[in-house]
C-alpha cells in the first residue's frame, strides 16, 4: 500500500510538469503512427500529449487512476477509450483491435518478468508496429527513490537492446534522455535518501526544460536518467 500512495502522489506532483512531459512526447513525436495504445497511462500526464498526435485507447491496472484520466478528456475526439489492463497478462481487447504504436512510459520497471510484457507487446502489434519505450537509467543510479515506487530495477543499455530484440523487435531508435536529471534523482535519492521527489523541485526542473532541451541537443548522449527505445515489428 505505501508503494502505491508514493506512486499516485508521484503522478500528483508531475501532473504540473507539462513542459517536461512535452519534451518526451517531442522525442517520441517521429515514430508515433496510426491508432495509440497507450499502457500504464495513469492519471493521464502524458495522455493529453498523445492525443494531439493521434486516436489513443489509454489503459491502467488501476480504475481510480482511469476515471481521473476520463474527466480529463472525457470530450477529446481522440480518446477512443480507457481500459483496466495489467500488461503482465494478456490483452483483454479483441485480437481485432487494431494499434500500429504502443507507448509505455515509465511501466516496464514496475513488473518484475519484463520480457513476458515485451512478448505480450510484440504480439498485439501488426508487422510495422511500433513499441516506443520510456524507462529508468543507469543501473549504479537505483536508490531510494527508484524502492519508494516499486521499481524492480534500472535499465542498463545493453541490458535493454537485448530484452527488446531477443522478443523480435528491430531497433529503430534508442537515445538516452534527461541527463541533468540525473543530479536531482541521485542528490534526493541517494544523498538524502527520499522516496518522493519534492514539488518544488520539480516545479524548478520543468521551468528549465526549455533550456535543457537546447543544451541536451547538441551534446553527445553518453548518459541520461532514462533511456527512449523504439522497436519495430517485422
Amino acid at each position: 500500500m505505501e508503494t502505491e500512495r508514493t506512486n499516485t502522489i508521484t503522478l500528483s506532483i508531475l501532473e504540473e510538469a507539462t513542459s517536461y512531459h512535452r519534451w518526451i512526447i517531442e522525442k517520441m513525436k517521429p515514430f508515433l503512427t496510426g491508432n495509440i495504445l497507450e499502457t500504464g497511462a495513469g492519471i493521464g500526464n502524458l495522455t493529453g500529449w498523445l492525443l494531439r498526435q493521434g486516436r489513443v485507447l489509454a489503459t491502467d491496472v488501476r480504475e481510480d487512476y482511469l476515471n481521473v484520466l476520463r474527466e480529463k478528456y472525457r470530450d477529446h475526439p481522440n480518446l477512443v477509450g480507457t481500459l483496466i489492463w495489467d500488461v503482465r497478462e494478456g490483452f483483454p481487447g479483441t485480437r481485432e483491435a487494431s494499434f500500429q504504436t504502443i507507448v509505455c512510459s515509465n511501466v516496464l520497471e514496475h513488473v518484475e518478468k519484463d520480457d513476458l510484457v515485451l512478448t505480450h507487446f510484440y504480439r498485439l502489434l501488426p508487422p510495422g508496429g511500433r513499441l516506443i519505450l520510456l524507462v529508468p537509467a543507469l543501473k549504479v543510479l537505483y536508490n531510494h527513490l527508484d524502492k519508494g515506487l516499486g521499481h524492480y530495477r534500472r535499465y542498463g543499455k545493453r541490458e535493454l537492446l537485448k530484452k527488446m530484440t531477443h522478443r523480435g523487435f528491430t531497433i529503430r531508435y534508442f537515445t538516452y534522455f534527461n541527463l541533468f536529471g540525473i543530479l536531482g534523482w541521485y542528490l534526493n535519492g541517494t544523498v538524502l535518501r527520499r522516496s518522493l521527489l519534492p514539488e518544488d523541485q520539480v516545479r524548478v526542473f520543468n521551468r528549465m526544460i526549455p533550456l535543457l532541451m537546447k543544451v541536451e541537443a547538441i551534446i553527445p548522449k553518453w548518459a541520461g536518467q532514462s533511456l527512449i527505445a523504439v522497436g519495430e515489428k517485422s
